[in-house]
């Protein structure tokens, strides 16, 4: 079972692009769940900013953060792929990541669709789960898609990454 999400945005193609491929290691500009990003170090495909980025998730999943490294990417076909590992989890979480293509297509020179697909890819335990947890990756990636789609029609992070901020701050503060 593989996981399909697409959403219109009213801005050019070369914008969405820009920042989800151009600017990839700085997801944490615009995805509510990453505070913290940085590149990884080693050879990136031609074309590509990195070889991959690591992503710290918020607080609350500390000290688990992905490992994504791009084995896609290709700028003029707006389109990237990535190996997604997460790190650090609770050894009884049932998947040890995913597998992601984001692909941004024009539909005029004002809006752009963007679609994200994904796949989970589970712990050797969890196998028969897989369409099942690739199911919940669907809300996440309908987050990040809603959230691309606020950044780039507005040049602000979306309200929940606002208050992502926020709670996080009053995390480290108590």
């Amino acid at each position: 079972m593989t996981s399909k999400n697409s959403i219109t945005v009213k801005a050019p193609a070369s914008a969405a692009w820009k920042l989800i491929g151009d600017d990839f290691v700085a997801v944490n500009r615009w995805m509510a769940a990453i505070p913290r990003a940085e590149a990884i170090e080693g050879p990136a495909l031609p074309g590509a900013p990195a070889k991959g980025r690591y992503s710290y998730l918020f607080h609350k999943f500390a000290p688990m953060y992905q490992e994504e490294v791009l084995t896609q990417f290709d700028s003029e076909a707006m389109t990237l792929s990535v190996d997604v590992t997460l790190h650090r989890g609770s050894k009884a979480m049932p998947m040890k990541g995913y597998t992601s293509t984001v692909i941004v297509r024009a539909i005029n020179d004002a809006t752009c669709e963007v679609t994200w697909i994904g796949d989970a890819t589970p712990k050797w335990f969890a196998k028969p789960m897989r369409g099942m947890l690739t199911k919940g990756l669907d809300a996440g990636f309908i987050r990040s898609l809603e959230e691309i789609q606020h950044f780039v029609e507005t040049g602000q992070p979306h309200p929940r990454k606002v208050e992502k901020i926020k709670s996080e701050a009053a995390a480290h503060a108590a």
